[in-house]
């Protein structure tokens, strides 16, 4: 699968010959991974001044050197005659990764104590929005409090992109994506580009609507800002006491509930389009679990009154959109409320948001599929569609969420196991992978107590990022990146080990007529 890129504008400002696909979409998304990289170390330096202002000559040295050198890698491409959508989702995953390790390379900058494990461990943390592990920063310390901010609001907006503007122009999602023109409507993703206008626009709107809420509960301007990124971006790390409050914690629900959210749902209630909105299968499902599960879960602790009502609401909002907003237990839990918010935490939200599980639309296909196959064995020459959303869905897009299912749970179970290798006990392995791909924290004992993640062995913490890496990205592109780097590394030996061949044949190539060649 390939698209044309414009050809006749290449030939016009660019010299020389053009790229390959893959040179060509790893240098544009190297470029992109610098420039965020930039951008988020030149706006906390400019941050820190609100302090000492001890980190931003150094902070702004990277951003200026980071903008740069992204600026030159951008202009330096040959753009290709074609680029194969394997190498754009190969990109993907390379920026991801070299985007978290310039962030640890920040952390690393702004606090020298810091051992690389950590860094990188913590940086993987906060870009790929899993609030695992408590980053431990001084409230006085104001540039690294924004790059965990930053970090994980650019992580979302990175997701949203990933799974709005890019892999339904790409052959997965394509068919729920909002494409269509019919009857006048102002479809939100029409092409690529105007997706990623209209992305960062509901997105942005979004995070501004959580910001003046916090505001307006007398959050600290700074504060509300860093709780407004942590709860848009459902990253859910956030340096403070403010979460403490009452109000706070209302708006936070509303605000996660938000970012839970599909963000086609709420472009569609932005230019006038819900009518019918709440016959959506999905986002019936959705309110249901934000309605459903808080009883059950204080059915099964100890809470009472308003207070109890809130923070069962709130940990299990938490929990459903993945955030993940570490609060300890309120009292005393039956061993089955940390398995509810487990199940929860798997489930994820609505697909077309910043949070990460498997998502509920993948669990309602898979439910069809199932169905689907029991009436074929009861009834084996009849034609049984599965219909989502009021169309039948293609065979292809089934295919794609067995597929992704089964590549989730075998990175669910690989990092467990990977995990429990490394010292711990099996229960809080598995724990902690699911919560690992499916982005969420915080992991939990089965008395609802947090577990300090930060005691765990270096080895057993670095484990569960290739799993926060592949489930930041949905599963799908970090595969795909997986099994073409495979076969690239495998072409490569081959034509090694034939090059070798064909040179050892000609060294040892006999004589003619006694004369050597």
């Amino acid at each position: 699968m390939s698209r044309p890129v414009g050809s006749g504008e290449r030939s016009r400002f660019y010299r020389g010959p053009p790229w390959s696909s893959w040179g060509a979409a790893t240098v544009w998304a190297a470029s992109v991974a610098v420039g965020a990289a930039g951008l988020l170390a030149t706006a906390a330096g400019l941050v820190d001044l609100l302090g000492d202002g001890g980190d931003t000559v150094q902070l702004l040295v990277f951003g200026g050197s980071a903008g740069l050198l992204a600026s030159v890698l951008a202009v330096w491409v040959r753009p290709p005659d074609r680029l194969r959508h394997a190498d754009i989702l190969c990109a993907i995953t390379g920026s991801l990764v070299l985007f978290i390790f310039l962030v640890a390379g920040l952390f690393l900058l702004t606090q020298p104590a810091k051992s690389l494990a950590d860094a990188l461990f913590q940086a993987a943390t906060v870009g790929t929005t899993t609030a695992l592990e408590i980053v431990p920063v001084d409230a006085s310390d104001h540039a690294v409090r924004f790059l965990v901010g930053g970090s994980q609001w650019l992580g979302g907006i990175g997701a949203l992109l990933v799974a709005v503007a890019i892999l339904p122009f790409f052959g997965a999602g394509k068919e729920f994506a909002d494409r269509s023109r019919r009857g006048g409507r102002r479809p939100m993703a029409p092409d690529p580009s105007r997706a990623v206008r209209n992305l960062c626009i509901v997105h942005g709107l979004a995070t501004t609507v959580t910001l003046l809420g916090f505001l307006t509960v007398g959050v600290d301007p700074f504060d509300a800002v860093l709780l407004a990124m942590a709860t848009a971006s459902t990253g859910g790390l956030f340096n403070g006491d403010d979460l403490e409050s009452a109000a706070v914690q209302w708006v936070a629900i509303v605000g996660m509930a938000i970012a839970g959210t599909s963000l086609v749902v709420l472009w569609r209630l932005g230019v006038g389009r819900s009518r019918n909105l709440l016959r959506s299968a999905e986002l019936q499902t959705y309110l249901g679990l934000l309605v459903v599960a808080p009883a059950v879960f204080l059915v099964w602790t100890d809470g009472s009154g308003a207070d109890g009502i809130r923070r069962s609401i709130f940990t299990v909002t938490a929990a459903v959109t993945t955030t993940g907003f570490p609060m300890g237990p309120d009292g005393t839990w039956a061993p089955a409320a940390p398995v509810l918010l487990l199940g929860l935490v798997s489930i994820g939200q609505m697909t077309g948001s910043t949070g990460g599980g498997f998502q509920i639309l993948r669990h309602r296909i898979l439910a069809r599929v199932a169905v689907r196959e029991l009436l074929r064995q009861l009834h084996p020459r009849a034609i049984i569609t599965a219909r989502l959303g009021g169309r039948i869905a293609a065979e292809n897009t089934l295919t794609q969420v067995v597929v992704t299912q089964f590549l989730f749970v075998s990175v669910l179970f690989g990092t467990a196991v990977v995990v429990a290798v490394a010292g711990l006990d099996l229960g809080t392995a598995l724990a902690a992978a699911v919560h690992a791909i499916s982005t969420a924290g915080p992991v939990r004992t089965l008395d609802g107590s947090l577990v300090d993640v930060g005691s765990w062995p270096t080895t057993a913490r670095l484990a569960l990022t290739p799993a926060m890496v592949i489930g930041r990205l949905s599963v799908y592109p970090a595969i795909m990146a997986l099994g073409v780097g495979s076969v690239l590394i495998g072409n490569r030996l081959r034509s090694g080990r034939r090059l070798e061949a064909t040179r050892g044949q000609r060294r040892g190539a006999s004589p003619v007529n006694g004369v050597d060649r």
